[in-house]
Protein backbone atom coordinates (compact mmCIF):
# COMPACT_ATOMS: atom_id res chain seq x y z
CA UNK A 1 0.00 0.00 0.00
CA UNK A 2 2.89 2.32 0.35
CA UNK A 3 4.33 2.07 -2.73
CA UNK A 4 0.36 2.76 -4.31
CA UNK A 5 0.18 5.96 -1.92
CA UNK A 6 3.68 7.00 -3.22
CA UNK A 7 3.08 6.55 -7.01
CA UNK A 8 -0.79 7.98 -6.44
CA UNK A 9 1.03 11.17 -4.61
CA UNK A 10 4.01 11.32 -7.37
CA UNK A 11 1.88 11.39 -10.09
CA UNK A 12 -0.45 13.89 -8.76
CA UNK A 13 2.25 16.28 -8.22
CA UNK A 14 3.50 16.01 -11.49
CA UNK A 15 0.24 16.60 -12.69
CA UNK A 16 0.21 19.40 -10.15
CA UNK A 17 3.57 20.90 -11.19
CA UNK A 18 2.44 20.77 -14.90
CA UNK A 19 -0.90 22.76 -13.94
CA UNK A 20 -2.82 19.91 -15.22
CA UNK A 21 -4.91 19.18 -11.78
CA UNK A 22 -8.27 21.43 -11.05
CA UNK A 23 -7.60 21.10 -7.28
CA UNK A 24 -4.01 21.09 -6.51
CA UNK A 25 -5.30 21.67 -3.12
CA UNK A 26 -6.39 17.72 -2.86
CA UNK A 27 -2.62 16.91 -2.21
CA UNK A 28 -2.34 19.20 1.33
CA UNK A 29 -1.22 16.89 3.59
CA UNK A 30 0.86 14.19 1.85
CA UNK A 31 4.07 13.36 3.53
CA UNK A 32 6.88 14.09 0.67
CA UNK A 33 10.59 14.09 0.13
CA UNK A 34 11.85 16.90 -2.64
CA UNK A 35 15.84 16.52 -3.83
CA UNK A 36 16.23 20.35 -5.36
CA UNK A 37 18.48 20.18 -8.57
CA UNK A 38 21.35 21.40 -6.18
CA UNK A 39 20.55 18.26 -4.23
CA UNK A 40 19.24 19.97 -1.37
CA UNK A 41 16.58 17.34 0.56
CA UNK A 42 13.84 18.17 2.22
CA UNK A 43 10.66 16.11 3.84
CA UNK A 44 7.82 17.33 5.30
CA UNK A 45 4.12 18.05 4.87
CA UNK A 46 2.46 19.47 1.76
CA UNK A 47 1.02 22.40 3.43
CA UNK A 48 0.59 24.59 0.63
CA UNK A 49 0.94 24.52 -3.18
CA UNK A 50 0.66 27.90 -5.42
CA UNK A 51 1.91 26.83 -8.91
CA UNK A 52 -0.03 29.88 -10.66
CA UNK A 53 1.24 32.16 -8.96
CA UNK A 54 4.73 31.94 -7.32
CA UNK A 55 5.23 28.54 -8.82
CA UNK A 56 6.09 27.37 -5.39
CA UNK A 57 4.96 25.27 -2.38
CA UNK A 58 5.63 24.86 1.60
CA UNK A 59 6.57 21.79 3.22
CA UNK A 60 5.42 22.14 6.62
CA UNK A 61 8.18 20.15 9.30
CA UNK A 62 6.53 19.21 12.92
CA UNK A 63 9.38 19.03 15.16
CA UNK A 64 9.38 16.73 18.24
CA UNK A 65 9.54 19.99 20.82
CA UNK A 66 6.39 21.09 19.28
CA UNK A 67 7.79 23.65 16.74
CA UNK A 68 6.94 24.04 13.35
CA UNK A 69 9.32 24.80 10.59
CA UNK A 70 8.29 25.88 6.97
CA UNK A 71 10.56 25.17 3.94
CA UNK A 72 9.54 27.53 0.86
CA UNK A 73 10.91 26.23 -2.15
CA UNK A 74 10.26 27.26 -6.25
CA UNK A 75 8.89 24.40 -8.07
CA UNK A 76 11.24 24.77 -10.95
CA UNK A 77 14.17 23.65 -9.06
CA UNK A 78 12.39 20.42 -7.53
CA UNK A 79 14.17 17.37 -9.41
CA UNK A 80 12.69 14.62 -7.52
CA UNK A 81 9.45 13.87 -5.30
CA UNK A 82 8.49 10.88 -3.13
CA UNK A 83 5.65 10.22 -0.54
CA UNK A 84 5.65 8.13 2.33
CA UNK A 85 1.71 9.08 3.04
CA UNK A 86 -0.79 9.85 0.70
CA UNK A 87 -2.92 13.52 2.04
CA UNK A 88 -4.97 12.79 4.81
CA UNK A 89 -8.97 13.21 4.05
CA UNK A 90 -9.45 16.24 5.35
CA UNK A 91 -6.38 18.16 5.09
CA UNK A 92 -7.77 21.02 2.90
CA UNK A 93 -10.97 21.40 5.00
CA UNK A 94 -8.63 22.14 7.99
CA UNK A 95 -9.26 25.80 9.19
CA UNK A 96 -5.99 27.98 9.28
CA UNK A 97 -4.91 29.27 12.21
CA UNK A 98 -5.24 32.88 13.68
CA UNK A 99 -2.01 34.30 12.93
CA UNK A 100 -1.00 38.11 14.66
CA UNK A 101 0.97 39.79 12.13
CA UNK A 102 2.33 42.53 14.39
CA UNK A 103 3.15 40.21 16.74
CA UNK A 104 5.01 37.88 14.35
CA UNK A 105 6.64 40.95 12.63
CA UNK A 106 7.47 42.15 16.34
CA UNK A 107 9.07 39.18 17.44
CA UNK A 108 10.98 38.38 14.09
CA UNK A 109 12.56 42.14 14.73
CA UNK A 110 13.66 41.35 18.10
CA UNK A 111 15.45 37.92 16.80
CA UNK A 112 16.96 39.44 14.30
CA UNK A 113 18.24 41.93 16.90
CA UNK A 114 19.26 39.31 18.73
CA UNK A 115 21.02 37.25 16.37
CA UNK A 116 22.88 40.99 14.83
CA UNK A 117 24.08 41.53 18.55
CA UNK A 118 25.18 38.06 19.20
CA UNK A 119 26.95 38.35 15.98
CA UNK A 120 28.82 40.89 16.70
CA UNK A 121 29.86 39.51 20.25
CA UNK A 122 31.21 36.43 17.99
CA UNK A 123 33.63 38.69 16.07
CA UNK A 124 31.37 38.17 12.51
CA UNK A 125 31.38 41.65 10.56
CA UNK A 126 28.83 43.07 9.48
CA UNK A 127 29.69 42.02 5.71
CA UNK A 128 29.53 38.58 6.83
CA UNK A 129 26.17 38.74 8.81
CA UNK A 130 24.48 40.44 5.63
CA UNK A 131 25.60 37.52 2.80
CA UNK A 132 24.57 35.07 5.60
CA UNK A 133 21.23 37.07 6.54
CA UNK A 134 20.83 36.89 2.47
CA UNK A 135 21.70 33.82 1.93
CA UNK A 136 18.65 32.78 4.84
CA UNK A 137 16.02 34.68 3.29
CA UNK A 138 15.94 31.30 0.45
CA UNK A 139 18.14 28.99 1.93
CA UNK A 140 19.45 27.36 5.12
CA UNK A 141 22.99 28.76 5.47
CA UNK A 142 24.97 27.34 8.10
CA UNK A 143 28.61 29.00 10.02
CA UNK A 144 31.98 26.25 10.12
CA UNK A 145 33.73 28.65 12.02
CA UNK A 146 34.69 31.98 9.52
CA UNK A 147 33.20 30.31 6.56
CA UNK A 148 29.24 30.38 5.39
CA UNK A 149 28.28 27.25 3.70
CA UNK A 150 25.15 26.72 1.81
CA UNK A 151 24.25 24.42 -1.04
CA UNK A 152 27.75 22.80 -0.64
CA UNK A 153 29.02 25.86 -1.06
CA UNK A 154 31.53 27.80 0.85
CA UNK A 155 32.30 31.42 1.31
CA UNK A 156 35.21 32.66 3.22
CA UNK A 157 36.23 36.00 4.48
CA UNK A 158 36.23 38.78 3.61
CA UNK A 159 33.11 37.55 2.61
CA UNK A 160 33.55 38.72 -1.29
CA UNK A 161 30.58 36.83 -3.50
CA UNK A 162 32.55 36.91 -6.47
CA UNK A 163 36.39 35.95 -5.15
CA UNK A 164 35.98 33.86 -2.29
CA UNK A 165 32.93 31.39 -3.01
CA UNK A 166 34.08 28.29 -3.68
CA UNK A 167 32.37 25.09 -4.78
CA UNK A 168 30.32 23.25 -8.03
CA UNK A 169 29.68 25.67 -10.56
CA UNK A 170 26.60 25.61 -10.50
CA UNK A 171 25.66 25.92 -7.07
CA UNK A 172 28.54 28.72 -7.20
CA UNK A 173 26.62 30.53 -9.62
CA UNK A 174 23.08 30.12 -8.08
CA UNK A 175 24.26 31.57 -4.70
CA UNK A 176 26.09 34.29 -6.79
CA UNK A 177 22.73 35.13 -8.10
CA UNK A 178 20.67 35.09 -5.11
CA UNK A 179 23.27 37.55 -2.82
CA UNK A 180 23.82 39.53 -5.85
CA UNK A 181 20.06 40.16 -5.50
CA UNK A 182 19.10 40.53 -1.89
CA UNK A 183 22.34 42.32 -0.96
CA UNK A 184 21.39 45.05 -3.80
CA UNK A 185 18.06 45.42 -2.63
CA UNK A 186 19.26 45.83 0.70
CA UNK A 187 21.67 48.87 -0.88
CA UNK A 188 18.62 50.16 -2.63
CA UNK A 189 16.41 50.49 0.40
CA UNK A 190 20.01 51.60 3.13
CA UNK A 191 19.67 55.31 1.16
CA UNK A 192 15.89 55.22 1.41
CA UNK A 193 15.54 54.35 5.37
CA UNK A 194 18.22 57.18 5.88
CA UNK A 195 14.93 59.78 4.47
Amino acid sequence: SSIVIKARVQFCFEFVMSSQLPNPESLLGAQIHVVTTFGEEIQGELYCVDISGSNSLVLCQRLENGNVNYKWTKANIIREVSASAGPASSAAEEPLPHVDLRHVETRAKKLEDAAFAEAKRCGVSEQAQDVFDALSKTHDPQWDGEDIKCLGVTIKKPYDIIRNIVGDKQAVERVQKVLQGELGRKKKKAPQQGK
